[in-house]
């Protein structure tokens, strides 16, 4: 009787659990917009709020990354999304070693490639410019 139940939950379940895996079309357009020499990696969905300005983004990940190994950053906006997403790498040593946004010219770059000199495990921060509402990916991709 309990396979019976649990047989019947999970055919009921099924047609959820395959749906989820179809992807967000926001992440497909930006693997998309990688480029056909990009191996993609991994993604980062990023919905945040407004806040008052201040020193450090928010939303923080990490990533290992391999020496000699070309990476490119791929940020993509959601069309209702009032913020323009922005990305910045730090290494082991607290150092900016990639931002995809030039404060001093106001400047934001969609894609950024990161060539790696020193295998280890490095901060991604991830926020929209001026700390706007927004709605966002970040896409890792391997470049061959």
């Amino acid at each position: 009787m309990k396979r019976v139940i649990s047989q019947m939950i999970l055919i009921f379940l099924l047609p959820l659990l395959t749906s989820g895996q179809a992807g967000n079309p926001l992440v497909s357009k930006c693997v998309l917009s990688a480029g056909p020499n990009a191996t993609y990696l991994k993604d980062f969905r990023i919905q945040l709020g407004k806040i008052s300005p201040q020193q450090e983004l928010r939303y923080k990940q990490v990533f290992a990354f391999s020496k000699n190994m070309r990476y490119k950053f791929t940020l993509c906006n959601a069309d209702n999304s009032n913020g323009q997403l922005i990305m910045k790498l730090i290494d082991d040593t607290g150092r900016t070693v990639l931002t995809s946004y030039d404060p001093k010219t106001g400047k934001t770059f969609q894609s950024v490639e990161f060539v790696c000199n020193k295998t280890g495990i490095y901060k991604i921060l991830f926020d929209f410019k001026d700390f706007e509402q927004g709605l966002g990916v970040g896409v890792i991709s391997l470049v061959r």
